[in-house]
């Protein structure tokens, strides 16, 4: 479909419809009630993780978060289970349902023309990160920020969980797994890197490196 002829069902029924979702979802009472006094975990799609094996440590968390296409691959290095994850418009509703098996969908991005789920479950089960949320962080990093960025911010920020943990985070030092060669990320890892090591300084996450 060419972009002229989706944009009135982009712009005119799924950005709408998403919005009054997003709008009307409370959804940071819900995530807060979903992580409250648990270990999350937060899997990142770094390349590095895939020689590790923390597999078994990742399944141990009570809340596992994974980002866009970060399908297990390796079960040693990147555990089995997801309980949230980050959606990407690269992949349908149905091929999300079934690559992840969440309970929570996460809709980080603030676009809502591509938000286009439907199943009455699915949708109930879609958590929305507030636009407000996503524009500090975007003025914290001066550029928008990535999906592994807004899951960690948004744990931080409610300050609900009994810990956050990050595995599969090396900030661009090795490539997104699923990435093809020569792919130009549109995010400043450096910048969100030094963000994230001052949680950590601040003892607010923990972060397993490769060893």
């Amino acid at each position: 479909m060419s972009k002229l002829s989706a944009w009135p069902r982009r712009y005119l029924w799924q950005a709408p419809r998403g919005w009054v979702l997003k709008l009307t979802g409370n959804s940071d009472a819900r995530m807060r009630d979903a992580i409250a006094g648990k270990s999350v975990c937060i899997v990142g799609n770094a390349k590095s993780l895939l020689a590790t094996d923390f597999g078994a440590e990742i399944d141990a968390h009570d809340v596992i978060i994974r980002l866009n296409k970060g399908f297990v691959t390796t079960p040693a290095a990147q555990g089995t289970r997801t309980d949230m994850v980050g959606l990407t418009p690269e992949l349908t509703e149905a091929e999300t349902a079934e690559k992840f098996q969440p309970r929570y969908f996460l809709m980080l991005i603030p676009k809502m023309r591509h938000y286009r789920f439907y199943g009455r479950q699915n949708v109930r089960n879609t958590l929305f990160y507030r636009f407000r949320d996503w524009l500090d962080d975007r003025n914290l990093i001066g550029r928008r920020p990535s999906s592994g960025f807004m899951a960690i911010s948004w744990m931080v920020r409610l300050g609900a969980a009994k810990s956050i943990t990050l595995y599969g985070f090396d900030f661009g030092a090795t490539p997104t797994y699923y990435n093809p060669d020569g792919y130009k990320t549109p995010h400043n890892y450096d910048r969100e890197r030094e963000i994230v090591l001052g949680w950590e300084k601040e003892g607010r996450i923990r972060i397993v490196r490769p060893a």
